[in-house]
C-alpha cells in the first residue's frame, strides 16, 4: 500500500514540476505585439504564417493585431497617449514623420546603428526619405503600390492605336476612345492631393519642400507647377469619366464591348492585373497593362503608396521588434508574401517589394516558379519602374499646408465640372456630348477659352494660398523647435513629472472622501446613509466619467499640448488658443456651417414629424404596422443609414436618385452630390431629417395623445375644419413638446458628426473626411479635425468649450422665449 501510495506522489511530483517548467517557459519567452494596417483577413492569416516561421527560428512569439485603413491612426496615437503601444507596428508612408517627431517612434540609426545601415541597404535608397528627419530614421518602407494603365488590345488594334508611352499620347488616345464612343476611367490615385507629385516631380517640382539652409520653399505659383496640376485637373476632371463611387463596376466595365458603358482603358493599382483573369476570363488575350506614362519634356516618376514598419519608444521588445523587422525584409518572408498576395483568388494583389533583392536577376529561379507564374507577367512590365519609385523627406507643417492645395482641387473639381456643364447647356446637349466633339475637334477655340478660365482660376486660387501655406510652415517649423525640441530630448523626465490629472485626480478623490466623512460625522446627515449610499454610485460615476476628464480638458484648452508626449510637458499659454480659434477663420466658417445645417434641418424636420405624428395618432387600418415603419429609423445605427443614403446619392447615372432625375428628365448630366462643395451639407440635412423624425413624432405623438379627445368633438360638432382643428387645438397643446424638440434638436444639430464622416469619406485612408473643400466642417468635426487630424488638444479643447458655450447660450435663449410665449398667455 505504501507503494503505491509513494508511486503516486511521485508521479504528482512530476507532473508539477513538468507544470512548473511549462509554465516558466512560458514566462520565459517572449512575445511581441505586432499591429499590421491591413486590407483584408487574408493579410493577418499571412502575418500569422510568417510569424509561426519566425517563431521556429528565433524562439520569439509574435501576436498579430489587424488594423483597418479607415482609422489606424487614430488607434496609434490613442495607444501612444495612453502608453500602451504596440511593439512594432505597419502604418502608411507618413506615420513615421507623423509619430517619430513627437518622440514616439525609436531612432532606427540609434537604437540599432550598423544594422539598420545594413538592412537600408537591401532597400531602393528612393524610397527612404519620407522615413527620415533630421538625420533620424523612424522606419522602413514595407508593401508598396504604383499605378498601372491597363487596355483592351482588341479594342485598341479595332481603332488604331497604340498604348501610350507619354502624357501626350495618353491625352491624344483618350480623345480616340472618346470619339468612338468610350469613356475611360482613373482610379488610383485620382483626385488625391497627395499623389500631385505624379505630375510635378517629372520638373522636379516636389511643391512644398525645405531648402538646404532650412528655409520653406512652397512651388505652388511657379508656372511649370501650375501647369503640371492643371495637366491632372484634365485627366481628373474634363473627360466626364466614371464617378469615384462607381470605381467597384470598373472590372465589369472593362469587359464591355458596349461603347456606352465599356471602359477600353482604365488607370488604377496593378492588383486589377490579378484580378481580371479571375473575374473577367472571357477576356483572356485581349487585355494588357503598362506602366505610367512619362512626361514628354521631364524625368519619369511614379507615385507611390503603401506601408512603413516602425518601433515604437514605448516598446519594450524593442530588440525582439527589430529582429521580427529583419525577418520580414528577408528574401524569404518577401518572397512567401510575394506568393500569398497572389494567390488569394479575387482579392489577388501584387505588393511592390522595397527590397532590391526581388529585382535582381538572382531571383531569377523564384520567378520562374509556378505559384508566382501570373505574376510574372506584372513584375517584368513595373520592373523598369522600380528605381523611379521615389518619396519626399516630410515638412513640419506641410500636412496642414497640403490642406489649402486639397482645397484647391475640390473647388477646381466643382468649377471645372459646373463650367463644361454650363457649357454643354448652351448647346442643348450633356457634359459627355461637348466632350466628344472637343475629341472630334470641334468647337477648339470654345475649348482652347473653357481651358483659359481653369488656368486662370487655378493660378488665382494658388496665388491667394501660397502666400498662407508659407505661413503656416515657417509658424509650425518654429513652434516645433521651440516647443517641443526640448521636451523630445529629455523624454523620461517629463515622464516622471507629476500633471495636472493627478492633481484633479486627488482634488475629486479628497472631494468624495470629504462628503463620505460628512454624511459619517453629522448626524443629520447619518440618518440617511443608506439613501447616500444609493445616490453615490451616479456621482461617483459622474465625477470619474465627466468632471476629471471635463476639468482635465478645461485646463488642456489654455495649454499647448500634444498628445503622444507626456501631460506634464503642457506648456501653459493662457487665452492664445481661444485667441487664435476666434481669429483664424475656421471656427466662423464652421459656425456658419453649423448655422445653415440647422436652418435647413431643424424647422423642416419639425415640420415633415408634426402632421405625421397628426396622422400616426388617428385611427387607421394597420396602425402598428405604420408606426413600426414611422419609427424604425429610430434604432437604426446612424452609420447605417449614412452608407444607405450614399448608395442613394452616388453621383453617376448608377446612383437611385440621379437615375430618377436623369429618367423624368430633370437634369442633363448626374449631379455631383457629395462630389460638389455646393450640394454635399444638403445631402447631409436630408440624412439628418430622415434619421431624426422618429424621434419627433415619438414626442409629438405623446403630446398629442395627451390632449383631451372632447375638444376634437367639440369643434368638430362646430363646424370646424381638420386644418381647424389641429391649428386651434393640437399646436397650442404641444408647446411644451416643440419647446423640447427644438432645444434637442438645436444640441444634436451643433453636435452633429457621424453622418458628416460617412457621407464625407471618413472610412478613406485620405483625402478630406468632411466632404468637398470641408463644406461639413461643422464644430464637431472641427474639434475632431484640430485634435486628431493636427493633433493641437489645446485648440481642439478650446473649440469644444467654445461649442458648449454656444450650445448653452442659444439653449438658455430658446427656453426664455418659450417661458416669455407661455406667460404672455
Amino acid at each position: 500500500m505504501n507503494a503505491i501510495i509513494n508511486s503516486f506522489l511521485k508521479r504528482i511530483l512530476v507532473i508539477g514540476l513538468l507544470t512548473l517548467g511549462v509554465v516558466a517557459a512560458a514566462c520565459a519567452q517572449t512575445t511581441i505585439d505586432f499591429w499590421a494596417v491591413t486590407g483584408s483577413d487574408d493579410d493577418v492569416q499571412m502575418f500569422k504564417h510568417l510569424a509561426a516561421n519566425f517563431k521556429a527560428k528565433s524562439g520569439i512569439d509574435v501576436h498579430i493585431t489587424p488594423l483597418s485603413w479607415g482609422n489606424f491612426a487614430t488607434k496609434y496615437f490613442t495607444s501612444m497617449a495612453a502608453g500602451m503601444p504596440p511593439d512594432i507596428g505597419a502604418t502608411n508612408l507618413g506615420g513615421p514623420m507623423d509619430y517619430g517627431t513627437v518622440g514616439g517612434l525609436v531612432d532606427l540609426r540609434k537604437e540599432f546603428p550598423g544594422e539598420i545601415d545594413k538592412l537600408t541597404s537591401h532597400i531602393f535608397p528612393n524610397l527612404l526619405p519620407i522615413c527620415s528627419w533630421r538625420g533620424q530614421l523612424f522606419g522602413v518602407p514595407a508593401e508598396l503600390s504604383t499605378l498601372a494603365v491597363f487596355y483592351r488590345t482588341d479594342t485598341f488594334e479595332r481603332l488604331g492605336l497604340s498604348p501610350p508611352k507619354t502624357w501626350k499620347e495618353l491625352e491624344d488616345t483618350i480623345r480616340s476612345l472618346e470619339v468612338a464612343g468610350y469613356h475611360y476611367s482613373f482610379g488610383f490615385p485620382s483626385k488625391s492631393q497627395w499623389a500631385l507629385g505624379l505630375y510635378t516631380m517629372p520638373y522636379n517640382l516636389p511643391g512644398i519642400a525645405m531648402t538646404p539652409d532650412d528655409k520653406v520653399e512652397v512651388d505652388w505659383n511657379n508656372p511649370t507647377y501650375i501647369q503640371a496640376v492643371l495637366r491632372a485637373l484634365n485627366l481628373w476632371y474634363t473627360h466626364d469619366s466614371p464617378a469615384s463611387d462607381q470605381l467597384n463596376r470598373v472590372v465589369g466595365m472593362f469587359r464591355s464591348d458596349d461603347p456606352s458603358i465599356g471602359l477600353p482603358m482604365f488607370i488604377d493599382q496593378p492588383n486589377y492585373f490579378l484580378q481580371l483573369p479571375i473575374s473577367a476570363p472571357e477576356l483572356k488575350g485581349r487585355w494588357a497593362v503598362i506602366p505610367w506614362p512619362r512626361a514628354e519634356d521631364g524625368k519619369p516618376f511614379f507615385t507611390v503608396g503603401g506601408t512603413t514598419y516602425v518601433i515604437f519608444r514605448k516598446s519594450k521588445h524593442k530588440r525582439e521588434a527589430f529582429e521580427w523587422l529583419k525577418y520580414l525584409y528577408s528574401v524569404e518572408a518577401q518572397e512567401a508574401m510575394i506568393v500569398d498576395h497572389a494567390n488569394r483568388m479575387t482579392d489577388s494583389t501584387f505588393e511592390l517589394s522595397p527590397l532590391v533583392d526581388m529585382w535582381q536577376p538572382g531571383t531569377d529561379a523564384f520567378w520562374r516558379r509556378p505559384d508566382v507564374a501570373n505574376v510574372r507577367g506584372l513584375k517584368d512590365t513595373l520592373a523598369p519602374a522600380m528605381p523611379s519609385l521615389t518619396t519626399l523627406a516630410s515638412v513640419h507643417g506641410a500636412s496642414d499646408a497640403s490642406r489649402f492645395e486639397e482645397h484647391i482641387l475640390d473647388r477646381m473639381g466643382t468649377f471645372i465640372t459646373d463650367l463644361y456643364g454650363t457649357e454643354a447647356a448652351k448647346e442643348g446637349g450633356t457634359r459627355w456630348d461637348l466632350v466628344r466633339k472637343f475629341a472630334r475637334g470641334e468647337m477648339k477655340d470654345r475649348e482652347s477659352a473653357l481651358q483659359s478660365q481653369i488656368s486662370a482660376e487655378l493660378t488665382k486660387q494658388y496665388r491667394e494660398a501660397q502666400p498662407q501655406a508659407v505661413a503656416l510652415i515657417e509658424k509650425e517649423t518654429r513652434s516645433y523647435d521651440q516647443r517641443f525640441g526640448k521636451v523630445i530630448g529629455d523624454l523620461a523626465a517629463y515622464e516622471q513629472k507629476s500633471n495636472v490629472l493627478t492633481v484633479i485626480k486627488w482634488v475629486a478623490l479628497l472631494m468624495m472622501l470629504g462628503g463620505a466623512f460628512a454624511v459619517a460625522a453629522v448626524p443629520k446627515l447619518r440618518k440617511h446613509w443608506v439613501s447616500y449610499l444609493f445616490v453615490s454610485t451616479p456621482v461617483i460615476g459622474a465625477v470619474v466619467f465627466v468632471f476629471i476628464p471635463a476639468a482635465t480638458a478645461l485646463y488642456i484648452s489654455f495649454t499647448q499640448y500634444h498628445p503622444v508626449l507626456p501631460l506634464s510637458s503642457a506648456t501653459w499659454t493662457g487665452f492664445s488658443n481661444y485667441v487664435e480659434v476666434a481669429t483664424s477663420g475656421d471656427l466662423y466658417k464652421s459656425i456658419v456651417q453649423t448655422t445653415l445645417f440647422l436652418v435647413c434641418s431643424l424647422p423642416l424636420s419639425i415640420l415633415i414629424s408634426l402632421p405625421l405624428a397628426w396622422f400616426l395618432n388617428q385611427r387607421l387600418v394597420g396602425q402598428r404596422y405604420w408606426r413600426f415603419l414611422y419609427f424604425s429609423p429610430m434604432v437604426t445605427s446612424i452609420v447605417s443609414i449614412s452608407l444607405i443614403f450614399t448608395q442613394l446619392f452616388l453621383s453617376s447615372s448608377q446612383g437611385w436618385l440621379n437615375s430618377l432625375l436623369l429618367k423624368i428628365h430633370l437634369v442633363r448630366d448626374p449631379l455631383q452630390f457629395l462630389h460638389s462643395e455646393r450640394t454635399f451639407l444638403y445631402c447631409v440635412v436630408a440624412v439628418a431629417i430622415w434619421q431624426g423624425l422618429a424621434f419627433n413624432i415619438l414626442i409629438f405623438l405623446a403630446g398629442l395623445q395627451q390632449i383631451p379627445q372632447q375638444l376634437y368633438e367639440a369643434a368638430a360638432v362646430d363646424g370646424a375644419s381638420i386644418f381647424r382643428r389641429f391649428r386651434s387645438i393640437s399646436l397650442p397643446g404641444l408647446r411644451a413638446q416643440i419647446a423640447f424638440v427644438c432645444i434637442l434638436g438645436l444640441i444634436g444639430g451643433f453636435q452633429v458628426f457621424e453622418p458628416m464622416y460617412v457621407l464625407g469619406g471618413g472610412a478613406g485612408e485620405a483625402g478630406n473626411k468632411f466632404g468637398p473643400n470641408d463644406s461639413g466642417m461643422t464644430m464637431v468635426p472641427l474639434v475632431y479635425h484640430t485634435g486628431f487630424e493636427t493633433f493641437e488638444m489645446g485648440k481642439s479643447t478650446a473649440i469644444a468649450y467654445i461649442l458648449f458655450a454656444v450650445i448653452l447660450i442659444f439653449s438658455l435663449v430658446q427656453l426664455r422665449l418659450f417661458r416669455s410665449r407661455e406667460e404672455a398667455r
